[in-house]
């Protein structure tokens, strides 16, 4: 039926009702009509609003929807967004927005033809609170520099080596001694004085890897996360201990160990991973990364030196309290002669500790420095890179023996120290140019050359360049070098010297005391022969039984002196049996005290015959008197202990690490302040704080000290440039400081 057909014939039947003098209900009942009473009442009511138009089927130009385009515009930017919004959210927001109110079932039709469905939303984050402090910030700086991460690869790399070998195969057969209590994870203290645990416990490394299982270390089944913690919780050693040795963390300290690297860790924890490490012989490889780590940080960094490049030689002394006979050095702070280790550290020219090495008893700098040098240039970039680039060892007086400064002679690098007082004399100067005025302080500065003979070689005379420096308030230095003057002048040498102070060597004083690189951590030690004292005593023996032949008669005439002195020794001895002191005077009868005179006597004669044998040939006795001492002295000293330093090396690797990261956040964050290390630990490292942990972040507020707020002020501005560095923890979460 066409549209106005219909509109037609439902006008007249509209008609026919209200012309009828039947109700509406009762017209319906007893005729036919073509629609309902309900679209009765419907369309009359649109005939009253819209007039006839309004009858008119609109159905062919679409349906006639609330849900306008502008409205789907307005829907798809919003759930595309928040795919977990629900539809009722959705029709408040249209509501307010339009004005319109429309149905959550034609809403949830929409969203399923545009495949914007809504999804379930997303676990509500759990904001965990948790004890933080001030050491998280130097956690963060680990994990900014990845520090730790290249130990755990390091240790991963060493691990893997460890199993293909053929002491890893072979020990595996190796049984397991005491199996029951090594299952249940405890020594017993029957078990500890064994006599072979007794025997082994201070024996070197390298005779117990021998017979050691290493297949049952635990570092073997260890996680690469959990080989990371244990690497945090070493490099944290001196935030929660008082002298840097694990002995120290079961104390309340130590338990900050749970926010700084995620498990509480004991002492026999670390101690047994410290032990597994130590047997796995790591310490050269991790010196050997420290060194390139942090090389190439700090010229990352700073970026290079162009022309010359410092490295600063520093010796540390350390007491070794040991009963056995180890090999000796002077030890500076207690200045005497004893067991000790050195450590001979190379630093860069804005004095951070790069490489290091450890040596027993006294190290010599001119056997020992270039070669560690060399050692720390091959970690270095290509040879090419630095073909252009000049190396200046800088050392204190403690190395400017001449046996030092011989070694510089076919080296590409420069050596650059100071004199003693009593090296420098009048007479040894020569070729002395004219005074200059010192560029850099006041001071007056004479270049010349210098002439000093080699204490091993008296005839040998070694010359080399020298720098007076003539201080105004009287004071006089000596420095001496083999750089050129056409390299450097007498102000540049001088400054690249007494640089070495504030740029190194106090800081390095300080950082020694901080994280206890002054102690020995641990060691093992080894037997072996004592090549030098061996050679010395049988020297000695020789010229004993030399002086022996070449005194053979006077030593006859001695002989039979003794055997005639023998029973009057033992006759005077009786006699004086026989008296009495009384108020310091001898009392004894007079026969007996004449016959004890007359004994005396004659004990005398025969020492003054004695005394003119030896007088004829004075200096053959005093020589066979002083080598016989020294015999005596020496005699069974020709086997020393060496001292195993492999734990030692390790916890000096991570010590080293330590120092860098708090100089870094000196220069990154803190503008390059000057703080002494013990000034970190209690204003800064000790602040207690609380932390807020969720799935993605880590928030840390600190509670500042008010009682330092110059500090406090400088450390929030730290903490700007620290939040800044967009440091992720090893759980992948982000650190942020509250400032």
């Amino acid at each position: 039926m066409q549209d106005d057909d219909r509109i037609s014939e439902i006008l007249s039947t509209i008609k026919k009702i209200e012309d009828s003098n039947l109700s509406v209900r009762e017209y319906f009942d007893q005729n036919m009509v073509p629609f309902t009473r309900p679209q009765y009442y419907i369309h009359r009511k649109t005939l009253r609003k819209y007039g006839e138009e309004g009858l008119r089927d609109k159905r062919a130009s679409g349906n006639n929807t609330k849900l306008t385009q502008r409205i789907k515009d307005y829907i798809i930017p919003i759930v595309t967004e928040n795919r977990s919004i629900p539809s009722s959210q959705l029709q408040i927001k249209i509501q307010n927005q339009f004005g319109t109110k429309i149905s959550t079932s034609n809403l949830n039709n929409f969203r399923a033809s545009a495949s914007l469905t809504r999804l379930p939303p997303p676990p509500k984050k759990e904001c965990k609170q948790q004890k933080s402090g001030g050491g998280e910030i130097l956690t963060a700086l680990s994990f900014f520099t990845h520090i730790t991460d290249l130990y755990t690869q390091t240790i991963i790399e060493r691990m893997n080596e460890v199993r293909e070998s053929s002491l890893f195969k072979q020990n595996e057969n190796i049984p397991q001694d005491n199996l029951d209590y090594r299952q249940q994870g405890k020594f017993t203290s029957e078990y500890n004085q064994l006599k072979s645990v007794r025997e082994n416990r201070f024996k070197s490394i390298d005779n117990k890897i021998l017979t050691k299982n290493l297949s049952t270390m635990n570092i073997f089944t260890m996680s690469e996360k959990t080989i990371f913690r244990y690497n945090l919780a070493l490099l944290c050693l001196p935030l929660v201990t008082s002298n840097g040795k694990s002995s120290r963390v079961n104390r309340v300290k130590g338990n900050d160990l749970t926010f700084l690297c995620g498990q509480n860790y004991k002492d026999a924890s670390l101690k047994r991973y410290l032990q597994e490490l130590k047997y796995l012989k790591i310490s050269d490889k991790l010196i050997a990364t420290t060194a390139k780590f942090w090389q190439d940080f700090w010229q990352n960094e700073f970026g290079d030196e162009t022309y010359l490049v410092c490295y600063y030689i520093d010796g540390n002394t350390r007491p070794l309290w040991s009963s056995n006979r180890c090999y000796k050095g002077k030890v500076t702070m207690l200045g005497r002669v004893m067991n000790c280790l050195e450590n001979v550290f190379i630093h860069d020219g804005r004095g951070h500790p790069l490489y290091f090495q450890t040596f027993h008893g006294h190290a010599d700098l001119g056997k020992h420095a270039l070669g560690m040098l060399t050692k720390l240039t091959k970690l270095l970039d290509s040879p090419e890179a630095h073909a252009s680039v000049k190396r200046i060892l800088v050392f204190d007086g403690g190395g400017n023996g001449v046996k030092t400064l011989r070694a510089f002679d076919n080296s590409d690098e420069y050596y650059l120290t100071i004199l003693d007082d009593n090296q420098v004399k009048e007479r040894k100067i020569k070729h002395i140019w004219q005074e200059t005025e010192y560029k850099y302080g006041t001071a007056s500065l004479v270049d010349c050359r210098i002439e000093l003979r080699d204490s091993s070689e008296k005839d040998y005379i070694y010359e080399c360049r020298a720098v007076i420096v003539k201080w105004d308030n009287g004071k006089r230095s000596v420095l001496i070098t083999d750089i050129p003057r056409e390299l450097l002048d007498a102000s540049e040498v001088t400054k690249r010297y007494f640089d070495r102070w504030p740029q190194q060597e106090k800081q390095f004083r300080d950082a020694k005391s901080g994280v206890n690189i002054h102690r020995i951590v641990g060691y093992g030690m080894k037997i072996e022969k004592y090549d030098r004292m061996d050679e010395k005593h049988g020297e000695l023996c020789e010229t004993i039984t030399n002086l022996n032949l070449k005194l053979e008669k006077p030593l006859m005439k001695i002989e039979a002196i003794e055997e005639q002195l023998a029973p009057l020794y033992s006759k005077e001895r009786i006699l004086r049996e026989k008296s009495k002191i009384v108020d310091g005077i001898r009392t004894m009868n007079e026969v007996d005290l004449i016959e004890l005179q007359e004994c005396e006597k004659q004990i005398n004669k025969y020492l003054r015959q004695q005394k003119m044998v030896e007088k004829k040939h004075k200096e053959d006795f005093k020589r066979l008197k002083i080598c016989l001492k020294e015999e005596r002295r020496i005699r069974d000293k020709d086997k020393v202990y060496r001292i195993d330093t492999e734990l030692d090396q390790i916890m000096t690797c991570f010590k080293m690490s330590f120092i860098n990261l708090c100089s870094l956040f000196l220069t990154k964050c803190m503008s390059h302040e000057k703080y002494e290390l013990l000034t970190l630990f209690e204003s800064i490292f000790q602040l207690d704080g609380t932390a807020f942990v969720d799935c993605e972040k880590k928030f840390i507020e600190l509670e500042m000290n008010p009682k330092e707020p110059e500090l406090m002020r400088k450390l929030n501005n730290g903490l700007c440039v620290l939040n800044e560095m967009n440091v992720h923890d090893m759980e992948g979460r982000a650190v942020q400081f509250k400032v």
